[in-house]
């Protein structure tokens, strides 16, 4: 759980992540990232393959990246996963706390990024507060933090809840991740995440993904809005008013971007580690100035 002075570029393969292993790897080279994050259902693919862990680091080790996040835990809750959840989801979510965390140590990663995906008001905020903690204790076991995500269409909906969470389970390794498309376009109240921000340690913002979208609604469902997101820079949300505040802190890690759907899926493997590195290092200078 080393600490840096400037955040670490994270390749985040969004919707990307459908292309394979080699893909992510390829695309992450392409853009000049320094690390990546997998998801757990992809380490299990490859081990259960035959693809041992010394070939896994291996191929990332000849791209010159580094298998850094896993992406992402849900069996850390009560509840793993909403019964109405779509079935590639729950397949990718199927994983005990123990195997999330034997593979993201398996991969050499640093950290895993923890979300509920369970129903909004299904699990009581103090057993979430526990099991988190419990599951943030087995992960510094291993050298691992625990970045929780707010995701306003699952369980832990705002930053205000995934704050109480990760405060109030007090433990070193657990922090926050930071989603600019889930504060700024899907939060019911994005101004009080906003207004939140500045309070919470520096210490406890370790991740950020940014995502641009269009204000105007392109689903007829939360959910299905987010194979809108845009890159940085190629929509209407005000990047720079979390960035910004951020880099000032001084605590993030990793900052990558996090897209689905067509803008990315329409580009080449390699242009869409070029795409991604262009884009969220215009993110960063521009919130710099």
């Amino acid at each position: 759980m080393t600490r840096r002075s400037t955040p670490e570029l994270t390749f985040w393969p969004g919707s990307m992540a459908s292309r394979g292993f080699i893909a992510v790897l390829d695309a992450a080279r392409s853009g000049g990232f320094p690390a990546t994050a997998l998801s757990p259902l992809t380490l299990h693919e490859l081990l259960v393959s035959g693809h041992d862990r010394q070939w896994i680091r291996a191929e990332a080790e000849a791209r010159g990246v580094r298998l850094a996040q896993l992406d992402g835990a849900a069996s850390w809750a009560p509840i793993p996963y909403a019964d109405d959840l779509p079935a590639p989801l729950k397949q990718r979510f199927d994983f005990s706390g123990t195997e999330v965390l034997d593979l993201a140590e398996a991969a050499g990663m640093d950290s895993v990024l923890a979300c509920g995906a369970f129903a909004v008001d299904t699990v009581p905020l103090d057993k979430l507060v526990t099991s988190y903690a419990a599951f943030c204790r087995m992960a510094e076991d291993r050298g691992l933090r625990v970045e929780l995500e707010f995701v306003p269409f699952w369980g832990i909906r705002d930053l205000a809840t995934a704050w109480e969470i990760v405060q109030r389970a007090d433990r070193p390794n657990g922090t926050l991740m930071v989603d600019t498309w889930h504060l700024l376009r899907a939060s019911d109240e994005p101004q009080a995440a906003l207004d939140l921000l500045p309070d919470i340690p520096k210490e406890k913002v370790t991740g950020l993904q940014l995502a641009d979208a269009s204000l105007s609604p392109q689903s007829d469902t939360l959910f299905g809005e987010g194979r809108f997101r845009r890159f940085p820079g190629d929509g209407e949300l005000d990047l720079e008013i979390v960035v910004r505040p951020l880099l000032d802190k001084g605590g993030l890690l990793t900052v990558g971007v996090e897209v689905f759907g067509e803008v990315i899926d329409s580009l080449t493997t390699e242009d869409a580690g070029i795409r991604a590195a262009e884009t969220v290092q215009t993110a960063l200078a521009r919130a710099g100035r």
